[in-house]
């Protein structure tokens, strides 16, 4: 099914003003209610917000992120827009995050790359897709599509990794940072935090994956690798044959 074709469904509240928060969900049994409570705190904190529902692309997957945007910033053309996950969590007055000075909004986390067991003279730079703010400039849509493209040309599927080479490729594009407080840290990593993100509903989905790979090496272990070890054996006995009648 296309990407842009309309589905019924999308969670809109609040009054807007000079900005909204926007996001995505699919309609199915484990984002939806996500995206319901998501809206709800939204609500409690007098966030305006709108949540486009989207048909599902049969896996997880979170590469229309850049779509969203700006589908955003076309139905709200003189809004500032402020892309979060559906798992984040509020727990205060986001409007600060919004008052940036620059096109976009963005959390950038470096780190020293080690090889070697030395550190080496450059860094890891990796982009958050869990809060970011586009203001209504060229500059901010620029770097949207810029983000599109790349996760098209991608062969990885996942958005932040695109995010991180489209910020790298737009040096005109002019970032701000967006204060830790509102960048959706796991629970309780940040003490005074507004922004937090709860990825329960991943760690089920990893666990899941851990007791599927789990049950695959059980199933190796006791038939696969049990027959190659059987054919092995025989193998070696029949070595033992061939160099003995020799």
């Amino acid at each position: 099914m296309r990407d842009d074709v309309p589905v019924s469904g999308d969670l809109v509240g609040g009054q807007v003003g000079d900005w909204l928060v926007i996001g995505w969900f699919t309609e199915d049994s484990t984002y939806r209610p996500l995206a319901e409570a998501f809206a709800a705190n939204l609500s409690q904190h007098r966030a305006p917000f709108h949540l486009f529902a989207k048909p599902s692309l049969g896996a997880w997957n979170t590469r229309r992120k850049p779509a969203v945007v700006l589908e955003a910033m076309d139905a709200y053309p003189d809004k500032t827009v402020v892309l979060m996950d559906v798992d984040c969590r509020l727990r205060g007055d986001i409007e600060p995050v919004t008052q940036i000075g620059g096109d976009v909004g963005i959390v950038v986390i470096a780190r020293n790359v080690r090889r070697r067991r030395r550190w080496a003279h450059w860094l890891s730079v990796e982009c958050s897709s869990r809060v970011v703010v586009f203001r209504p400039t060229e500059g901010a849509r620029a770097f949207a599509r810029t983000w599109a493209d790349t996760i098209e040309r991608s062969t990885v599927n996942h958005d932040e990794h695109s995010m991180a080479w489209a910020y790298l490729s737009s040096p005109s594009i002019h970032f701000d940072y967006i204060d830790q407080r509102f960048s959706a840290r796991e629970i309780g990593r940040i003490p005074d935090a507004v922004i937090e993100h709860d990825s329960a509903h991943d760690e089920e989905r990893r666990a899941s994956r851990g007791r599927f790979k789990t049950l695959l090496r059980e199933f190796e272990r006791r038939f696969l690798r049990s027959g190659r070890t059987r054919q092995s054996r025989l193998k070696g006995e029949m070595s033992v044959l061939v160099k003995a009648s020799a």
